[in-house]
């Protein structure tokens, strides 16, 4: 077997791992090959297990370090495959991997129950997936009692359980899962959906007591969540049971596991969904909308999930504040366009502001694929009145015929110089003063940016567009607002920062070269010099351009 080559270890790493790799060819020990996997232990900071697999997609590596643990090609993964191509390439034997299952099948029952016994009581997750296969295993009338106190006693614990712990949890529950799995595959339906209920419900007991910052113990939930599904519609036990056992988990506290109706579908049939929805719609009616906003989200579940639109337009437009956009898109894929037309509508006349962009947009496409470009160009006009930014600006000029282009304009523009003018006699009205140079500079208008930036004021970017372009008719101009973007700049103290900053400069001193000021540009690069000294790497960024 080689089945790949140093460039496949340098495509999959990268150049800079592929690199580091190089330096970990000493540090591979115990290399051993099974089959399409090669083994290794690398010692880095610390032991790492790598596994690397040829297959027929090509090579695939696994380490234990915590690079490799993110799912990438590390550099011990590099190490292990340069050491197994150099001794391939040089007829050196790779010992095969120790056939552990065959001497496990060799001992016999006392000594294998001793061995087990051994590892069980020196490593705790061991213990717990032993512990979590026995409450899983197969049960009779008899003692089921005596299996679900012991999945109560394998996912017990005692007090906050941190981040690393929450990992181990994680694994027992996906230990429980699989053996319930297999269970179930087997014709044990019933006692699985039993066993799995139970499980669940120690899962989402504890789970405050978690730090589940990365989801593990909720993602191995669901596992468990599918498997009591599954279990459910095989056992065809009572259907309505069922759904209010559902609806009171998903009305509780709990946010672990997560159900959905979708997942118990199957279970439900037709007779549970419809006695689901009769519970939910009654308990729906009788709460505020302001307050209970998980009942609100599980009527929008059901709903989609019967393909119900009108009720889920109903519950979308429930309370004082209907969710419009919403009302829009969902009537909008049913196909009813003049119904979704109307809400939109009624959603912008009830605006108490600025207009929902999504409203204003589907609206006023829909009046122009009907013809109606005077209802498109008076609702984008009336949205410029209440929201006077770029892109309404560009809404509004896309809306107009040529002939009504100039003097929108000089209506959009009057609005804009007044708020800029009000915004600078007082705080309390203070509105950007950037909208207005934004408008100018997308319409290459560049002296009317340039002379409105100068009046009323203008942000970095700006300044920064605003002096290139004026850098080619007006180069003594635009020199000082290069210089102070660039002590802008170096001000931050950053890397990133002092490149840009160092960019300037030279675009400064070319300037200085074009007005025949190059003594200028050469005091400017000094002053950087002398005042910037102590900013070692600043000076680097000058250094590197020549400066």
């Amino acid at each position: 077997m080689t089945g790949f080559t140093k460039d496949d270890l340098r495509v999959l790493a990268g150049g800079k791992s592929y690199d580091r790799g190089v330096d970990y060819v000493d540090a591979v020990d115990d290399l051993q090959v099974d089959g399409g996997k090669i083994f290794a232990t690398v010692y880095g900071t610390e032991p790492y297990e790598v596994e690397l697999t040829v297959g027929r997609r090509g090579l695939d590596g696994a380490c234990d370090c915590p690079w490799g643990q993110d799912g990438n090609f590390c550099k011990h993964c590099v190490a292990v495959g340069l050491v197994y191509l150099f001794r391939r390439e040089h007829g050196e034997a790779v010992p095969d991997r120790f056939d552990l299952r065959t001497y496990l099948a060799s001992l016999d029952p006392q000594a294998l129950v001793a061995l087990l016994m051994e590892l069980a009581e020196g490593d705790r997750s061991i213990r717990r997936r032993l512990e979590a296969r026995a409450a899983a295993a197969p049960v009779g009338a008899a003692d089921a009692q005596d299996q679900r106190e012991r999945i109560d006693r394998v996912l017990r614990i005692r007090g906050h359980v941190g981040w690393d712990d929450s990992w181990g949890y994680a694994d027992t529950v996906g230990a429980i899962t699989d053996e319930l799995d297999r269970l179930h595959q087997v014709g044990q339906s019933a006692a699985v959906a039993s066993l799995a209920q139970r499980a669940m419900e120690r899962v989402t007991e504890n789970y405050e007591f978690f730090d589940d910052s990365d989801g593990q113990i909720g993602e191995a939930s669901r596992a468990l969540v599918a498997v009591h599904a599954a279990a459910c519609a095989a056992t065809g036990g009572d259907p309505v049971t069922l759904a209010s056992w559902l609806l009171a988990q998903q009305l509780g506290d709990a946010d672990v596991p997560e159900l959905s109706i979708d997942d118990y579908a199957d279970a439900l049939g037709e007779t549970g969904v419809a006695a689901y929805g009769e519970q939910l719609r009654r308990i729906w009616e009788e709460r505020s909308p302001r307050t209970d906003w998980r009942t609100d989200a599980l009527m929008r579940e059901y709903a989609r999930a019967r393909g119900d639109v009108d009720l889920l337009v109903t519950v979308l437009g429930r309370g004082s504040r209907p969710d419009y956009p919403g009302i829009v898109e969902v009537l909008t894929e049913a196909g009813r366009d003049r119904e979704a037309l109307e809400w939109a509508e009624r959603g912008l006349a009830a605006a108490d502001g600025a207009y929902d962009r999504r409203l204003a947009d589907f609206a006023a496409t829909a009046h122009t694929a009907a013809g109606r470009g005077d209802g498109a160009l008076t609702l984008r006009r009336a949205q410029f009145e209440r929201d006077r930014c770029l892109v309404v600006y560009q809404a509004l000029h896309a809306a107009a015929t040529p002939d009504r282009r100039p003097e929108l304009r000089a209506w959009a523009l009057g609005l804009l110089r007044h708020d800029v003018g009000t915004a600078r006699r007082g705080p309390s009205s203070w509105q950007p003063p950037s909208t207005l140079v934004d408008v100018l500079l997308w319409e290459n208008s560049n002296e009317e940016a340039w002379q409105a930036a100068v009046e009323f004021g203008a942000v970095d970017g700006q300044w920064l567009r605003l002096a290139r372009s004026r850098a080619e008719t007006h180069p003594a101009e635009a020199i000082p607002v290069y210089e102070r973007l660039a002590e802008s700049k170096i001000s931050l103290m950053k890397n990133d920062a002092y490149a840009e900053a160092a960019g300037l400069a030279v675009q400064i001193t070319k300037l200085y070269d074009r007005l025949g000021r190059e003594a200028d540009g050469r005091a400017y690069v000094e002053r950087l010099r002398t005042t910037h000294k102590r900013k070692r790497n600043f000076m680097a960024e000058l250094q590197r351009r020549a400066l």
